[in-house]
C-alpha cells in the first residue's frame, strides 16, 4: 500500500514559504498566474515563522549610512500589516498576517506540511513535476508546471533535479574576495534555537535534562558572554557548529541545540547569578534557524566586491545592505570574535542572474540558496532582502508565461519590462526611473496647495559641539551657504569640511568638495551663523562634518525633513564592527543623534516640489524625490494635489505611493505605535466633471505606503487628492501618483 496520488497543475510551483517565497507567490498571483505554495511545515515565514521566530532584517539594519534603505514591495507592504495589528509582536499575530495574506489571493493554492522529496525530470535540464507526501492526510501531491521555484532554504529541488550548486567556503583567490578563507573548506554559517522565557510572578524549579549541557564544565563563558538584561531569551550567537553538514547531519544538530539551549537555561536559573528565580520558558524552537547550506549557482554568482564595490547591474531587480556578518564557524563554543559585521558604503544592487539556475532551464530560486559566494551570502541572507529577489522572480514568471520564455530568457529580452514592471508594484531598483508608456500621470501637470521649504529654523534644544557632528541636505544646483544656530562660551570658530557621496544612493561622507572656517562671537543667546559653500551638486545630497569645538552649542529640533539627517562619529569599541575598505576594526561609527541641527538653505532649490510626484522615482535616489506640504495640522491637514491634463482621460486606475518614513526600523521588538506617523491617513480623490469636482473615492484610516484605487473608466481632465490627516506627522508626503 502506498498513500493516494493527486495530480495539481499551476502555472507557478514555489516549493518553500519562506519570506521570499511568499512574496514571490503573492506578486505572480496578483499578475494572474495560479500558484501552488508547498511549505514542509505548518507556519508560514521560514526562519521568520512563528515556530522559530527570527526577525525579519534587511537593508536598513547593521550599517552607518544605509539610510531610507528598507526594503518596499510586498515585504514592507507585509511588515506595516504586522506593525499595524501586532505592535506587542506577538509570533502568531505574525503567523496569522502572513495567512491572511496568503489566503486572499484567488490564485495561491496553499498546501502545508506538505514535503516534497522527488524531482522528476523530462529532460536533463527540465523539470517535469515534483512530488511530496502531506502529514496527517496520508496523501501523495504530484505539483505540474512549466515552471518552479525553490525557496527550500537547503537548495531541495535544485539539488534533487541536479542543478549547480556550492556548500562551504570558497577560497580568497576565487572571486578575488578579502573576507574568504586563503583555502576552500565546508565550513558555513551554524544555526541557532530561539527561546524565551517570562516571568510567572512566582519562584518556578528548573532541573537540567539529563541529555543538558553543563557549562560550567566547558570553557564557553571564557569567550562567550549570557546577557544579564536579556536573559530570559536567546541570543543570536547561541549556535552549535558549522564544520559539519547542516543537511545530512540535520537531527546531530538539532539534538546539539537542545542541549546547549537546555544547559544555557540551568546557568541561568541556578547559578543565582541572573535573578531568574519566577522565569519559565515560554517556548523552544522544535527546529533550529539554519543559516547556511547549500547555495545553488545561477548565470552570476554575488561576490564580495560585488557588494563593496556597489556594482551596477544592468538586470538589478532588487537591493541588500545589512554588513556582511560573517560568524564565528565553532558558534557558541569559539574562541574566535562571535562574528565580524563588514560595513559597507551603503546599499548594494542584487541582479536577477542571482534568481534562475544556470543549468535547470525552468527552475528559480529564492532565499538563501540563491546564487553568491559563502562571503556574499554574508549580507544577502538576511530575510527582507531575499523577499525582493522573491518578488522579482514572481514578476518573472508572470513574464515567462506571457511570452512563452524560460527564466534565462528574461534576462536576455525582456529584461527592461521586467523592472518597470517590479518599479509598479513598488520594488527598489536603484537609479532605475519610471517610463511606463501606459501610465498617464507621467504626461500631468502636477500642482500643489503649499511645498515645504529646505529649512528646520524653530530650536527646541540645545546640544554641545563636543564630537564631530554630521548634517546631511539634499542638494540639486548651487548651494552657496547654510545658516546654523549657535551659541559661544567664548570667542571661536566653527570649522566644516563638505563631502558629497560618490553614488547618488549613498549618505557616506566621501569625496570632499568644500571646507571653510568662520570666526563666532561669544554671545549668552544663539545667533545664526552663515557658513559659505559655494558648492553644485546634480541631485544629490552633502555631508557637513563639523569639527567639534569646547564652548560651542548648536539649536536642535524634534521636527524633521525627508533626506535630512544629524549624525555624530564615535569611537568604535568593538572589534566585530570591520570596514570593508581596509577589512580592518573601523576606528569611529557614525550614528544618528536625538534631533537634527536647525538650519535655513541658500537657496532652497524647490526640493520638495510637487514635480516630485511624477518625475519617476517612488523613493530617495539622490534627492528626496517626494512632495512634502508645509507644516500643518496632522489631523487637519488641508493640503491637496492637482493632477490635470490638456485633454479628458479615460482613467481605470489610481496608484498612490506615501511617505512611510524608510528611515523607520520595523523592529522584532514591541512598539507603542501601531502606525508610521508619516503615512497619510485620510483623504479623498475627487475628478473633475464640467465645473464641479465629483467624489471618486473617500479613504479614512489608512496605514499602507501603497494604495491602489479603482476608477471604473471615468471621464476627466483632473485628478485632485485632497489630504484631511496623516498618522501623526505635520506634513503630508507624497513620492509618486500614477493613472492608468
Amino acid at each position: 500500500m502506498e498513500f493516494r496520488q493527486y495530480r495539481v497543475e499551476k502555472d507557478l510551483i514555489v516549493i518553500g514559504a519562506g519570506m521570499p517565497g511568499i512574496c514571490a507567490a503573492i506578486q505572480a498571483a496578483r499578475l494572474g498566474l495560479s500558484v501552488a505554495l508547498i511549505n514542509n511545515r505548518g507556519y508560514l515565514g521560514g526562519n521568520a515563522s512563528a515556530e522559530i521566530g527570527v526577525s525579519v532584517d534587511g537593508a536598513d539594519g547593521m550599517q552607518e549610512f544605509n539610510l531610507w534603505a528598507r526594503e518596499t514591495g510586498i515585504i514592507d507592504e507585509l511588515r506595516l500589516e504586522n506593525l499595524y495589528r501586532n505592535p506587542q509582536k506577538n509570533r502568531y499575530i505574525w503567523d496569522a498576517v502572513l495567512m491572511d495574506a496568503v489566503l486572499k489571493e484567488k490564485n495561491i493554492e496553499l498546501f502545508l506540511n506538505t514535503n516534497i522529496d522527488k524531482v522528476e525530470m523530462k529532460a536533463d535540464d527540465l523539470i517535469e513535476y515534483v512530488s511530496g507526501s502531506q502529514l496527517g492526510s496520508e496523501k501523495r501531491f504530484n505539483f505540474y508546471a512549466p515552471l518552479f521555484l525553490d525557496d527550500t532554504g537547503d537548495g531541495t529541488v535544485g539539488y534533487l533535479a541536479g542543478a549547480d550548486f556550492r556548500m562551504g567556503r570558497e577560497s580568497g583567490h576565487e572571486f578575488d574576495e578579502s573576507a574568504a578563507p586563503e583555502e576552500a573548506d565546508d565550513c558555513v554559517l551554524p544555526s541557532t534555537l530561539t527561546f524565551h522565557a517570562k516571568d510567572t510572578g512566582k519562584p518556578v524549579r528548573y532541573i537540567r535534562p539529563g541529555f543538558a549541557l553543563d557549562i560550567t564544565k566547558t570553557e564557553a563563558l571564557k569567550y562567550r558572554t549570557i546577557p544579564r538584561d536579556t536573559f530570559y531569551r536567546s541570543q543570536w550567537y547561541y549556535e552549535g557548529s558549522g564544520r559539519i553538514n547542516q543537511i545530512e547531519n540535520s537531527e546531530a544538530i538539532i539534538q546539539q541545540h537542545r542541549e546547549l539551549v537546555y544547559g544555557i537555561w540551568d546557568y541561568i536559573k541556578n547559578s543565582g547569578e541572573y535573578g531568574a528565580e519566577n522565569y519559565d520558558f515560554e517556548y523552544i524552537a522544535p527546529v533550529p534557524g539554519k543559516r547556511e547550506s547549500r547555495r545553488l549557482m545561477g548565470d552570476h554568482i554575488l561576490s564580495e566586491r560585488d557588494i563593496t564595490e556597489q556594482r551596477d547591474f544592468e538586470d538589478t531587480v532588487g537591493h541588500g545592505g545589512w554588513s556582511i556578518d560573517l560568524h564565528a564557524v565553532d558558534g557558541f563554543f569559539s574562541k574566535d570574535l562571535v562574528n565580524k559585521h563588514i560595513f559597507l558604503k551603503g546599499i548594494y544592487q542584487i541582479p536577477y542572474r542571482t534568481g534562475y539556475s544556470r543549468n535547470i532551464s525552468n527552475l528559480f530560486f529564492a532565499g538563501r540558496c540563491m546564487s553568491t559566494t559563502h562571503v556574499a551570502f554574508g549580507s544577502t541572507r538576511v530575510m527582507a532582502t531575499l523577499s525582493t529577489l522573491g518578488q522579482a522572480l514572481g514578476a518573472a514568471a508572470y513574464l515567462c508565461k506571457k511570452y512563452d520564455l524560460m527564466p534565462r530568457d528574461i534576462y536576455k529580452s525582456r529584461i527592461q519590462e521586467l523592472r518597470q514592471l517590479l518599479l509598479r508594484h513598488d520594488q527598489y531598483i536603484v537609479g532605475c526611473k519610471n517610463e511606463d508608456p501606459d501610465d498617464l500621470a507621467r504626461s500631468a501637470k502636477i500642482t500643489a496647495s503649499s511645498e515645504s521649504r529646505l529649512c528646520l529654523e524653530d530650536a527646541e534644544f540645545e546640544r554641545p559641539l563636543d564630537k564631530p557632528l554630521g548634517l546631511i541636505i539634499p542638494v540639486d544646483g548651487c548651494m552657496a551657504s547654510i545658516s546654523i544656530p549657535v551659541r559661544a562660551a567664548s570667542d571661536t570658530a566653527i570649522e566644516y569640511t563638505v563631502y558629497e557621496p560618490v553614488k547618488r544612493e549613498n549618505y557616506n561622507p566621501e569625496r570632499i568638495i568644500a571646507r571653510g572656517r568662520v570666526d563666532v562671537r561669544a554671545s549668552s543667546d544663539p545667533s545664526w551663523v552663515r557658513l559659505p559653500l559655494n558648492v553644485s551638486v546634480d541631485r544629490n545630497k552633502i555631508f557637513i562634518e563639523l569639527s567639534p569645538q569646547a564652548g560651542l552649542y548648536l539649536g536642535m529640533t524634534r521636527d524633521k525633513l525627508p533626506g535630512v539627517m544629524s549624525m555624530v562619529k564615535n569611537p568604535n569599541g568593538s572589534p566585530t564592527l570591520v570596514d570593508a575598505a581596509t577589512m580592518q576594526m573601523k576606528e569611529f561609527i557614525w550614528r544618528p543623534i536625538e534631533g537634527t541641527v536647525c538650519f535655513k538653505a541658500d537657496p532652497d532649490h524647490g526640493i520638495y516640489s510637487s514635480s516630485n510626484v511624477n518625475n519617476g522615482y517612488s523613493r530617495p535616489y539622490g534627492l528626496p524625490n517626494l512632495w512634502l506640504s508645509e507644516k500643518t495640522n496632522a489631523d487637519q491637514c488641508g493640503e491637496y494635489i492637482r493632477i490635470s491634463w490638456h485633454e479628458v482621460k479615460t482613467i481605470n486606475e489610481i496608484i498612490l505611493y506615501f511617505d512611510d518614513d524608510l528611515n523607520y526600523r520595523i523592529s522584532y521588538w514591541p512598539v507603542e505605535n501601531n502606525v508610521i506617523p508619516e503615512v497619510v491617513r485620510d483623504y479623498d480623490i475627487l475628478y473633475k466633471s464640467g465645473d464641479e469636482y465629483r467624489l471618486l473615492k473617500s479613504v479614512r484610516g489608512n496605514y499602507k505606503r501603497v494604495n491602489n484605487i479603482k476608477a471604473d473608466s471615468i471621464q476627466t481632465g483632473e485628478l485632485k487628492l485632497v489630504f484631511h490627516a496623516t498618522n501623526g506627522f505635520p506634513r503630508v508626503g507624497l513620492y509618486e501618483v500614477r493613472v492608468y
